[in-house]
């Protein structure tokens, strides 16, 4: 399993693994997060608004993360889903590894992500590498928890 930037031509994997996750958790890609749609356009939706997307490809796309800029020095963790037969092998902290160090890079000092009450391991994930609870950074329809970590 390697981490890298995603292509062009890696939409379509991108978007079958995330529409995948997300009908797991009884969620419709394209419902409830404007995000969704920004996937279409990777690299470009966000790179050119100084974002980075990244996969974890094991040759296929086995896991995806991206950063946003929502405020000043501050990214929003995105779109970081993971196929079901992945979790808990390391390839989640991998991605997040390549967000925090491209973040703190940057010069970044907070990183903000917005998830659902039904993803719990993603929720004792996201926990158990420094992220706390604060609703205030919800920004999707069907996202119920927001988090924030100092970086």
């Amino acid at each position: 399993m390697h981490v890298r930037l995603v292509t062009r031509d890696d939409v379509p994997e991108v978007i079958a693994l995330v529409r995948d996750v997300l009908a797991e958790f009884g969620l419709t890609f394209g419902e409830g997060a404007k995000t969704d749609s920004e996937l279409h356009d990777l690299p470009g939706s966000y790179e050119d608004h100084g974002g980075m997307f990244w996969v974890a490809a094991d040759p296929k796309i086995i896991g995806t993360c991206g950063i946003f800029p929502v405020a000043e020095k501050t990214y929003e963790l995105r779109k970081m889903y993971l196929r079901p037969e992945t979790r808990g092998k390391g390839v989640g902290k991998a991605l997040l590894q390549a967000a925090l160090d491209h973040a703190r890079k940057t010069g970044a000092k907070r990183m903000v992500l917005d998830t659902t009450h039904q993803m719990k391991r993603a929720i004792e994930f996201y926990e158990a590498n420094g992220f706390v609870r604060d609703d205030k950074e919800i920004r999707g329809a069907r996202c119920s928890r927001g988090y924030v970590l100092d970086l």
